[in-house]
């Protein structure tokens, strides 16, 4: 029977193996840059065996028989030797730093791209702050486990080795009595590894939910200010700082205590060389020189020994920040995009769900039942009802943001799903109540639906989007930078550079989701007028609360609990005298 240890280890050991594999496919594209950076590690090894093999020679000739020969040898050959070493040095440490960047360089590119690819449900389920401590935090922890743990790591390697070989020639007995040392250091290294990185896995945890406690005090700083809730904000940051700080001394713990141990280790295996070796001059079947040279060599294959040990802590460090990285690669999105999709050259921008049912991955409530409706090409529909009806979650579903659980959507009678989700959205335009405004030109915003456009594309869609004057004050008009989120421009401001933005694509189906929000009652209905002037013949899907700006809807539903309770115009549902006269007359 496997025991409880056992099971647990197996799982672990593949996880490692995987990650590990995972990393290295990121380097391997380098291999010929690896290759003399090897080459010239090496050669950086057999230096340093050299000098440990001449070592006792040296002496007992310059010290012990005072030959002025060798005094003269080693005066004009060392400096050489260490030019030498100090030309392999700089190769090694400019290769692989040249490795270490580029493949992290292009972890980040991947990283950046995958997450870009993944499903909105896939932002829902994680807070930015948290991805940001995974890009940055995580991240320069891999890159330095990826340049530096191969540049040292191997580098001290080569040079145990060249050092035990010395070892071996000089006296294999003495030799493998020292060899013992290894076991003991691996035995070491392996507990206090697994405790490293088990507590840095939890330390870089913590590191997102300090990122997430920062950027949301920073982002809600006039809430914070408004309610006085600086104390309490100020009171869950320290929570988390010590969380932290409790989290990384058990990781710096552990880390302190390999120094201390492998230089004990080290010791009591001096000790027993310099014994044993005492015993077998004293016996003459070891010369002086050659314990000099084994000593020597003993004491430059520890060194490396130990600054091993001291990498396994930024190891372990490195090991636990890939796999949150990692982990993030390995999601998967929730729409998945069929190989053989097809691509729309036209559309008419005809509109029809049937029998669509939808529950967020995140909820056990479903948003929609069993819901079917058609909207004809050019016709303006609009979704109303109380919150939490599911107007959004049509909006979200017709961009193929998600899937359905059941039924089926169609754009111009084809399925979503057979649609390539680019091509698609290429033909929609869409305008949230949550503007989102990048730092860069007001030119640059406006277009990035349509990078092409030329300008007096962009100024018609200002004018019609009733912005235009306010970018003409500016002070560099459409050539302003907005700032981070858009900062320098008012509400209504933000949202009618949204609405350019979608009017300018030209689609053939509009989405507006509480589109005119944030406008004041003129802007609202200039706007409003703008788009039936411009996008005449477009269909247009708009979800309001407001009931004001759907009365001249061709058709209105009315979604109550994921159900189309209503359907009708707006005199239409008036006289009906149903939930929809009911949310009217509470709004009027």
């Amino acid at each position: 029977m496997t025991t409880g240890a056992g099971a647990a280890s197996g799982p672990a050991e593949g996880r490692f193996k995987e990650l590990a594999l995972a990393l290295l496919e990121y380097v391997k594209p380098h291999k010929g840059r690896l290759l003399q950076a090897a080459a010239s590690m090496a050669l950086l090894a057999a230096i340093r065996g050299g000098v440990v093999y001449i070592l006792g020679p040296v002496i007992q000739g310059v010290f012990v028989e005072k030959d002025l020969s060798i005094l003269r040898a080693v005066v004009i050959g060392l400096p050489l030797l260490f030019l030498l070493r100090m030309a392999a040095e700089y190769v090694n440490a400019y290769l692989m730093s040249w490795v270490g960047q580029k493949a992290v360089q292009k972890i980040r590119e991947d990283l950046f791209t995958h997450i870009h690819r993944l499903s909105i449900e896939f932002y829902w389920r994680k807070r930015s702050s948290e991805v940001m401590s995974r890009v940055i935090n995580d991240l320069n922890n891999v890159q330095s486990t990826v340049q530096f743990i191969p540049l040292y790591g191997i580098r001290d390697v080569l040079t145990v080795t060249a050092c035990i070989g010395v070892l071996f020639y000089l006296h294999w007995k003495l030799a493998l009595l020292s060899l013992l040392l290894l076991p003991v250091t691996g035995l070491t290294l392996g507990v206090l590894g697994r405790k490293m990185r088990r507590a840095g896995t939890e330390s870089n945890v913590i590191v997102g939910e300090i990122s997430h406690k920062f950027q949301e005090s920073l982002q809600g700083i006039t809430v914070v200010k408004a309610f006085n809730y600086e104390d309490q904000a100020i009171a869950r940051f320290q929570a988390s700082n010590d969380a932290y700080f409790s989290k990384m001394m058990r990781y710096l713990r552990a880390t302190a205590m390999s120094g201390p141990i492998m230089e004990f280790i080290g010791s009591m295996a001096l000790i027993a060389v310099i014994y044993i070796g005492g015993q077998a001059i004293l016996r003459g079947t070891m010369t002086t020189a050659h314990f000099f040279s084994f000593v020597g060599g003993f004491i430059t294959a520890y060194m490396p020994l130990k600054n091993i040990a001291n990498l396994n802590s930024k190891l372990q460090l490195g090991l636990a920040s890939w796999e949150r990285i990692y982990q993030l690669l390995e999601e998967k999105p929730a729409v998945v995009i069929k190989a053989d999709t097809g691509n729309i050259d036209r559309l008419d921008g005809s509109v029809e769900f049937r029998d669509v049912n939808y529950k967020y991955p995140s909820r056990d409530t479903q948003v929609l039942k069993d819901l079917s409706f058609r909207i004809k090409p050019g016709e303006v529909a609009a979704f109303v009802g109380p919150s939490g009806s599911g107007k959004t979650t049509i909006i979200h579903l017709l961009l193929r943001f998600f899937d359905p659980v059941s039924g089926r959507v169609e754009v111009d009678g084809h399925d979503l799903l057979d649609l390539d989700t680019t091509d698609l959205r290429a033909h929609m335009g869409l305008v949230t109540q949550d503007t989102i405004l990048f730092d860069d030109t007001v030119h640059k915003n406006i277009t990035i639906g349509r990078p092409g456009a030329a300008m007096e594309e962009v100024i018609d869609a200002a004018k019609a989007a009733d912005a235009h004057a306010f970018i003409s004050a500016m002070p560099l008009g459409y050539d302003t930078i907005l700032g981070e989120r858009g900062i320098k421009l008012s509400g209504g401001q933000r949202q009618r550079l949204a609405i350019a933005r979608a009017i300018i694509k030209k689609p053939k189906i509009l989405l507006l989701d509480e589109a005119t929000s944030n406008l004041d009652t003129a802007s609202e209905q200039a706007v409003q007028a703008a788009i039936e002037r411009i996008l005449g013949g477009r269909t247009v899907i708009m979800v309001a609360h407001r009931l004001s700006t759907v009365k001249n809807a061709d058709r209105i539903f009315v979604l109550r609990k994921g159900e189309l309770a209503e359907t009708g115009t707006h005199e239409e549902l008036l006289k009906l005298g149903g939930v929809y006269k009911a949310l009217y007359e509470a709004q009027t």
